[in-house]
Parts: C-alpha cells; sequence; structure tokens
C-alpha cells in the first residue's frame, strides 16, 4: 500500500485505522530496507499536515491547529509527485507513530519521536515538524532545541533563522536574535523584530539601549522596513521616550496600513495620558476593520479610559457578539454596568462570567457587591462564600465581614470566619486577623485577645498577628504587652515603619521615655518621610518634650496631607497650649463635622475647653 492510496482510503476513521494498521505491519517488516515519503512544505507560521504518510484531511488533529501568533488556522499542503526523500522503516514507523499520538492529542509524544528522528536524520522538515509542534504546546526547551538544529541543517532557509531568532530572544539572548533577524531581512525573510522587543520589555533600560543601537544600524540598510520600526516604536515606548515612538508609527502609516503600528500608537497615547486624542485616531480604524478584536478590544479600553462609558459598553457589546465566550469580555461588560449603577445588567454578565472557572472567583465577588446594594445579604453572603482561592478571597471576606457588622451579625461573621480557616488553612493567618477586628469593634476586647494569643502561638513570627495584639494591648492599657509585641516585630525587620512608629508614639503619649520616643519615631521618620501619620508622631512627640514650635510645623504639616480628626486632635491641643485658642476651636469643629464619632477629638475638646 502506497501513501495515495492511504490518503484515499481515509475517507472515514475507521477505513483509517484499518490503513493504518496494515502500513505499520508494512514499515517494520524486515524484508523493506526503506520507504519513501512525498515531500510535504510549509510555512513557519501554520501548522499543516504533519507528513505526506498521513496526509488524511481532516483525520488528524493536529492538522487544524496553529501555533501561537498564527493569524489564522489555515493549514498550508503542497504535495509533490516526485520523492523526494527516503526513511529506514524504523524511522517511518516512529513518524506513523508520532501522527496517531497528534491524533489522539498526545502530543508529547508525538513531539519526543519528531525530535528523535530529526537528530537522526538530520533532516529538514523532521525538525521544522519537531519545532512547530514544540511551540504550539509551549515545549520552551524542545522548541529551542528543534529550532537549533532546523537552521543548522537549513541554514539558507529564513523561516529556520527566524525559528531560532525567536528562541534566542526568548531565552533572553536579543542581541544575537536582533543579528539574527538581521539575517533573516537580508534573505528576503519576514523578520520579526518586533517579536525581540517585546520579549526585552522586562530588561533594564541600558540592555534596550543597545537594542535600539542594533535596530538602527539596520535601518540604516532598510530604512523602511515596517517591522525593524515597530520594533524600535516598541523599545522606544518602554523606555519612555512616547513622542519619538509615535513617530515611528506615523512614519509606518504613512506607508501602509498596519494594524500593529495603530495598536501600539493608540497605546502609546494612552500612556501619555491623552484618551481623547487616543479615541478619535483609533475611532477611524475601527470602521476600516470592523472584525479586527484586539483593535476594537484596545478602543473599548480607551473609551472607558477617556470615562465614554456608554460608548465603550456598546464596543465590548459588540466584541460579544463576535467572541460569544470570552470571559473577558463579559468582565468588562459586568464592571462597566457595576460602574454605570445598572445593576440587572450588571448581574446577567457577571452571572454569564461565573460559568467560566477561571473567572467565577471574580464574578461570585462582583454579585456578591451587587445583592449587598440591593441590601440582600443572605445572597450576597452566599456569593462570597462562593469565592475561592485567589486574589478575590480575603477581599470577599472583609466584606462579608462589615456587611455582617453592619447588620449586627457579630456571631454569624465569627462563625464564618472560623469555618474559612478550616477550608483555606494557607488563610489562616488573615481569618484570625478578622475575627479579632470583629470582637474589637464589638469591645469584647477579652475575646479579641484569646483570638489572638491562640492565632501568636501558631504563628508566632507573624508580622500582621504581632501588630494587632499590640493594638489591642493599647486598647486594654497593656503597655508591657504592646512594647513586647512592637519590639518582637522589630526583632524580624528593624526597619518596620510602622512599629517604630507605634512604639514610638505610644512611649511619648502615655509615658515619660521621651528620648526613646524620638529616637524610635526619627527612624520611621527617615524610612517614610511623607508618611501623614509619622509626621504626626514627629509632632506629638515634640509637643510632649514641650518644644511647641517644632511640634506645629509637623502637625501642620501631618494635618495637611491627612486631615484626620486625631491629627486635629493633636494640632488644636498645641495651638490650644499656645494661646490659638479661636483657631483651635474652630479647627476641632471643622473636623468634628467630618468625623462626629471621633473619641479622641471629643476627648481633647472637653479636657481643654472644659477647663475654661
Amino acid at each position: 500500500m502506497d501513501i495515495r492510496q492511504l490518503q484515499i482510503l481515509c475517507l472515514g476513521r475507521d477505513v483509517f485505522v484499518t490503513a493504518l494498521v496494515s502500513l505499520l505491519h508494512q514499515a517494520r517488516f524486515p524484508g523493506k530496507k526503506n520507504i519513501t515519503l512525498l515531500k510535504i512544505r510549509s510555512r513557519l507560521r501554520y501548522l499543516p499536515l504533519l507528513l505526506a504518510t498521513v496526509a488524511f484531511a481532516g483525520c488528524a488533529h493536529l492538522a487544524s491547529m496553529s501555533p501561537p501568533g498564527t493569524d489564522d488556522g489555515q493549514a498550508t499542503v503542497e504535495e509533490s509527485s516526485e520523492p523526494v526523500a527516503s526513511f529506514e522503516p524504523d524511522t517511518l514507523y516512529d513518524l506513523l507513530v508520532a501522527e496517531v499520538a497528534g491524533h489522539n492529542q498526545r502530543f508529547d509524544l508525538a513531539l519526543g519521536n519528531y525530535l528523535q528522528q530529526a537528530h537522526k536524520t538530520g533532516d529538514p522538515g523532521l525538525a521544522e515538524r519537531a519545532y512547530q509542534i514544540a511551540a504550539y504546546i509551549g515545549a520552551r526547551q524542545a522548541s529551542r532545541d528543534a529550532a537549533e538544529l532546523w537552521a543548522s541543517v537549513d541554514a539558507e532557509n529564513p523561516a529556520a533563522l527566524q525559528a531560532r531568532a525567536i528562541e534566542l530572544a526568548r531565552a533572553g539572548e536579543y542581541q544575537v536574535a536582533a543579528d539574527e533577524m538581521l539575517r533573516v531581512l537580508e534573505m528576503a525573510g519576514d523578520a520579526s523584530f518586533e517579536f525581540v522587543a517585546v520579549s526585552a520589555a522586562d530588561q533594564g533600560q541600558e540592555e534596550r539601549d543597545m537594542l535600539i543601537a542594533t535596530f538602527d544600524q539596520a535601518l540604516k540598510r532598510y530604512p523602511n522596513n515596517s517591522q525593524v520600526l515597530l520594533g524600535k516604536a516598541i523599545l522606544l515606548q518602554y523606555n519612555g521616550r512616547n513622542a519619538e515612538a509615535i513617530k515611528l508609527c506615523d512614519r509606518i502609516l504613512k506607508r501602509e496600513d498596519n494594524l500593529k503600528a495603530v495598536m501600539l500608537k493608540g497605546r502609546v497615547l494612552m500612556a501619555m495620558e491623552r484618551p481623547d486624542d487616543a479615541r478619535r485616531f483609533l475611532a477611524d480604524y475601527i470602521e476600516d476593520a470592523p472584525d479586527n478584536t484586539r483593535l476594537r478590544l484596545l478602543y473599548a479600553r480607551v473609551l472607558v479610559h477617556a470615562q465614554q462609558l456608554d460608548q465603550a459598553q456598546e464596543q465590548f457589546e459588540i466584541l460579544l457578539l463576535q467572541s460569544p465566550n470570552e470571559p473577558d469580555i463579559l468582565l468588562s461588560l459586568g464592571l462597566i454596568t457595576f460602574e454605570n449603577n445598572m445593576p440587572e445588567e450588571a448581574v446577567g454578565y457577571f452571572e454569564r462570567l461565573a460559568a467560566f472557572n477561571s473567572h467565577k472567583s471574580l464574578a461570585e465577588f462582583y454579585l456578591g457587591r451587587l445583592a449587598q446594594q440591593q441590601d440582600d445579604w443572605q445572597l450576597a453572603r452566599q456569593h462570597y462564600l462562593n469565592v475561592g482561592v485567589g486574589k478575590q478571597l480575603i477581599p470577599a471576606y472583609a466584606a462579608l465581614v462589615q456587611m455582617l457588622a453592619d447588620h449586627e451579625m457579630w456571631p454569624q461573621a465569627v462563625k464564618d470566619l472560623r469555618a474559612a480557616r478550616e477550608l483555606y488553612p494557607a488563610f489562616v493567618p488573615q481569618f484570625y486577623l478578622m475575627e479579632g477586628d470583629v470582637l474589637i469593634e464589638q469591645r469584647a476586647y477579652e475575646q479579641a485577645a484569646e483570638v489572638l494569643n491562640k492565632a501568636i502561638k501558631t504563628y508566632p513570627d507573624n508580622i500582621n498577628l504581632l501588630y494587632a495584639r499590640a493594638m489591642l494591648a493599647e486598647k486594654m492599657s497593656d503597655l508591657a504587652l504592646l512594647e513586647k509585641d512592637l519590639r518582637g516585630i522589630l526583632a524580624i525587620d528593624a526597619e518596620n515603619a510602622a512599629a517604630l512608629n507605634a512604639l514610638g508614639y505610644t512611649l511619648a503619649d502615655r509615658t515619660e521615655r521621651f528620648d526613646e520616643a524620638e529616637e524610635l519615631v526619627g527612624k520611621a521618620y527617615e524610612l517614610k518621610p511623607d508618611d501623614p501619620a509619622i509626621i504626626d508622631s514627629m509632632g506629638w512627640v515634640a509637643y510632649r518634650q514641650q518644644d511647641y514650635e517644632k511640634a506645629l510645623r509637623y502637625l501642620r504639616a501631618a494635618y495637611e496631607k491627612m486631615p484626620d480628626a486625631e491629627v486635629a486632635a493633636h494640632l488644636g491641643e498645641v495651638l490650644w497650649v499656645k494661646g490659638s485658642r479661636k483657631e483651635a476651636a474652630l479647627l476641632w469643629e471643622q473636623a468634628l463635622e467630618r468625623q462626629p464619632d471621633s473619641e479622641i477629638l471629643k476627648e481633647t475638646m472637653e479636657r481643654l475647653q472644659g477647663g475654661q
């Protein structure tokens, strides 16, 4: 049986399997020295039928796939009626096994056989095939190996050199990759300088500057090559040279309608905080490329940034019609309708989004928020509890606890948090912290202390737990425990500004250990000079040392950054003591209007004004 007979027979799967078994048997038959294959030519960017031995269109699963970066999934197969390569029976057998493996989506086995036989035979077609499979399944080491082999045995093939350049870029060898791309360009191949530029995005500016110099050398020889221009524009954008990047995009667009250049210019305009310019620029191209999903998605996001939410929603709805099973589009529509106070529409989008495992927790979180907005705490609680491990887990429980607290359902909040500790052992410290906060809000300090003591016994070096217990100790006037826990934090992290500040402030406020307080708060200030809470502490330490002018400078600066009731209490007290009582009283009244429940502010006013 020859290959053409196999192709003809492969009209149905059962017929194919029968024929293949026969051919496999023939390939292993010792009387045959070798069996001839027909030549299959394919482009690097597409995944063709693997070999002419099994060119059963519609039978092999691999034939329908395309590697990452492919613009469409169409395979290009060209046959030659002349036999151009011969393989030993064992080689052919392994290749046929690879085909069957690919048909059954066992791409690891298919790749292994192709790569092994490519090395054994040195055949360019097999090396190319091994590279295509490795690139498709993301087998980085294998794709590098196959690309190197392919380029070495097919050195005059620009597609092979481009494959090697891509793998060099992925491996971080950007300069070598750029040089290889230049060789591809010299051979009139499709050189992806853009890929090299994007791959270098996370490198330092010095590395990118060196690449820009390499691209400039290429532009001296090929001044109008859009790939080189685009690659350089990308590098300029990463280096913050946005205006220059836009000029290169415009240079490309004057010569051709290049959607990659369009999208890059749109992103650069956004980076320059010019959303209206980006919106107007992209709108023209959307009309010319209405089916380009990536371009429309960028346009929709630009509209969101430009606060054109109604228009953005319209664009996302078009995208949803084009890609009804795309979760990121459902998410965008859900967020837009959520922000636009359209709860019914938002619920619909998030319910659809919840069907995708990858986005289920995020969808449940927003469904919980929507139910909470509608004051349906039972439904909201259920949605919050449906959130699983991931970024939304802790925010979901924080929202749940706050919601239950607002409904004065403290016992339920504690019960849910204790259940969460069983369900999610990796997050136990966070749930202990939440439970402690719940009890502290109820002023159940003894119970809160029991919870935090239990937590710290299990997690003795957890800084957040130690800090929470220290703050509770301050409320319970247990300054010894407060100092013990804060110094415990500093033993773990000597530059923990929050612990330094808290201990220094407490020593200044509750004791006469002013020198220690000044040293601690001063160190915190060195670490975070712009933190208004630390600036307030600097002022309060100075006040306790009776350096009122210094205290005023710090406290006014703190109040300007953070007009908080506690800072107002401190600043007002210094003003009062200095004799500026009208200014102090006015300051307190304004602060009390903003924060009428501030205990420290009320206590300060009563203590000072009551003694007039």
